[in-house]
């Protein structure tokens, strides 16, 4: 059974773990092997900001038997800033049900447009959810580049 909980101190290690294998699951569908590699190693190789993002963040996880399988976290209160989910637990509906969570808990604090930058694989479950498209653009990241796109959610 999946549950949504509350971020503990003690998740860290396995969300760093959950982003990885998202990433390596399922980049190669929309990405190079380069882009891949690179994007996956984000919470080691800027272990820091990762944390940090975590930390200061709203982070729910969703744990299957109390084990993390996906988390989201909202930062700041206007932007979902990560939505990752292993790859074994991916095409369940849980990316919508923490996305349900984000969005009533930005909601909560106020928020009347949520904002999100989405990968080519996470772009139609945004869609799903009611976001739609502000911008595409072209970022660089040690010389790689990746399409993103800015997307956005009315909550009023």
């Amino acid at each position: 059974m999946y549950l949504i909980r509350d971020f503990r101190d003690t998740d860290l290690s396995s969300l760093e773990l959950i982003f990885h294998d998202a990433v390596m699951a399922q980049g190669r569908r929309g990405y190079s092997d380069e882009q891949v590699e690179f994007w996956a190693a984000f919470p080691y190789l800027y272990a820091a900001d990762f944390r940090t993002l975590v930390l200061t963040g709203y982070t729910r996880v969703m744990a299957c038997n109390q084990i993390p399988v996906a988390f989201a976290t909202l930062h700041p209160d206007d932007h979902l800033a990560l939505l990752y989910v292993l790859g074994d637990h991916a095409g369940r509906g849980i990316a919508g049900r923490l996305c349900a969570d984000i969005e009533q808990e930005a909601s909560r604090r106020g928020v009347g447009c949520l904002r999100t930058d989405a990968s080519l694989l996470s772009r139609p479950v945004f869609e799903q959810r009611g976001y739609r498209l502000v911008q595409q653009e072209q970022i660089e990241k040690e010389d790689i580049e990746f399409t993103r796109f800015i997307m956005e959610k009315a909550l009023r």
